[in-house]
């Protein structure tokens, strides 16, 4: 599976989540958790996931998904129609030098260099972007992770480009083996030896230590001049030993660099795509659903008492009981965070939001929760809980709901989690914190 297609699947699934938002979360965790004990098991998680949206996605498959061996037949057949062309174009004299490095050399390393300077715009000034968001359908425009598919555009762009360079490589080497080759350099100008052995030293220094035969000498540049009354120079025998310089050219630079820049965007695109796996919380919830069953037995929910209830004196302090610890269960984006931080009481407002694998559980204790009030609850959360009935510890649930989520469906998502409370432990509570506490 090539790193396109891991980019589609992700969007598509992204797509696909959008589409099941509006369902009941219950029957998507049964259909999940019932799919995945009935399907095949393959070995990577990639795979699971093309299975389940072929199951359960729309009909078809992602688009584009064979573009990069497209790419790189064409950008190899580019490259080695260049070169067999400039190696060609003077059968019955030598070959060029100025424009065999114009051509094979300067022009590649220039493209390169103006494709990392389009890689640092935006998105929407790439060349080809919009072409390539033409192709998808149009109900992954909605839910596109714009900066994923940026960085597999861009390594897409590469891909051809180290392709082409491949190409320009593997003609040169065949016409080395196969043919006869002569080499040169001619010019109006009236340019000496001494100035062109100076600049093709400058070129060949990233070499020339490791490599000394690959650096041409001034005996070799002064006898490999012709002009149009001696076609073949002084020294025909001489014109064959610029083959090592014009080959170190080439791997120096127009491969290396290209070898240099796709290995690294190869690598941000796969911890791109690891992390939205991992964090994005439409895939962290279907990861949860396939493999955590679903709590169902109902009973009476656990509420915390109201203040009404409770005899004070003076003014009514806040709902929520006296806290040591704030807790985080999942993936907190900040923004989320920020929202939850508005809604807690004063004196909760400056505390650090531990996540609740890493803290050490302090017997006698009392924590507040902070859980997803979107995702469902699940068999870690119950272990979770029985942890910190063991150690003593006293646990108040706060599902929170998404930042500007409709009152409806929120108190839809708290009446769910009660459901799931009497799966709890005795020390655990469920809040119902109202967005008009401070």
């Amino acid at each position: 599976m090539n790193f396109l297609h891991k980019s589609l699947l992700l969007q598509w699934m992204l797509a696909q989540c959008r589409r099941d938002s509006g369902r009941d979360w219950q029957a998507l965790h049964r259909r999940e958790h019932d799919w995945y004990h009935a399907a095949p098991r393959p070995r990577s998680r990639w795979r699971l996931l093309a299975q389940w949206l072929e199951a359960h996605g729309p009909p078809g498959r992602p688009p584009l998904e064979h573009l990069p061996l497209l790419l790189a037949l064409a950008g190899f057949a580019l490259g080695a129609s260049l070169m067999a062309g400039l190696l060609e174009i003077q059968p019955l004299q030598r070959i060029n030098i100025w424009w065999w490095l114009l051509f094979a050399v300067a022009l590649p390393l220039l493209a390169w260099l103006i494709g990392l300077w389009l890689g640092l715009r935006g998105p929407e000034q790439r060349l080809g972007w919009s072409l390539l968001i033409a192709r998808l359908p149009d109900a992954w425009r909605a839910a596109l992770n714009r900066p994923l598919l940026a960085l597999t555009f861009q390594t897409l762009l590469q891909h051809f480009s180290l392709w082409f360079s491949l190409g320009l490589l593997a003609c040169f080497g065949a016409y080395l083996l196969l043919t006869d080759l002569a080499f040169g350099w001619a010019s109006t100008l009236d340019i000496g030896a001494t100035g062109v052995h100076r600049l093709v030293q400058a070129l060949a220094w990233p070499w020339h230590a490791l490599w000394p035969a690959a650096v041409p000498d001034l005996s070799l540049v002064e006898h490999s001049r012709f002009r149009h009354e001696r076609p073949l120079g002084d020294l025909p025998g001489l014109s064959g030993q610029w083959w090592r310089f014009l080959l170190m050219c080439l791997l120096v630079y127009v491969l290396l660099p290209r070898i240099l820049a796709y290995l690294w965007l190869r690598l941000r695109l796969a911890c791109a795509q690891a992390r939205l796996f991992r964090q994005d919380p439409c895939l962290a919830g279907w990861w949860q659903r396939l493999h955590l069953p679903l709590a169902e037995r109902r009973s009476e929910p656990v509420r915390q008492a109201s203040p009404e209830s409770e005899t004070t004196t003076g003014e009514t302090e806040h709902a929520l009981p006296p806290i040591d610890h704030l807790l985080c269960w999942n993936q907190w984006q900040p923004r989320w965070l920020e929202a939850a931080r508005a809604r807690l009481p004063r004196p909760l407002a400056k505390q650090d939001c531990t996540p609740a694998e890493q803290w050490p559980a302090q017997r006698g204790a009392a924590v507040l929760l902070l859980c997803q009030a979107w995702e469902p609850p699940t068999g870690e959360l119950a272990d979770f809980c029985e942890r910190m009935q063991e150690a003593q510890v006293r646990v108040y649930l706060w599902p929170m709901p998404l930042p500007g989520m409709p009152a409806q469906r929120a108190a839809a998502l708290h009446r769910s989690w009660e459901l799931f409370m009497p799966q709890l432990p005795a020390g655990c509570h469920l809040l119902e914190l109202s967005a008009d506490e401070d």
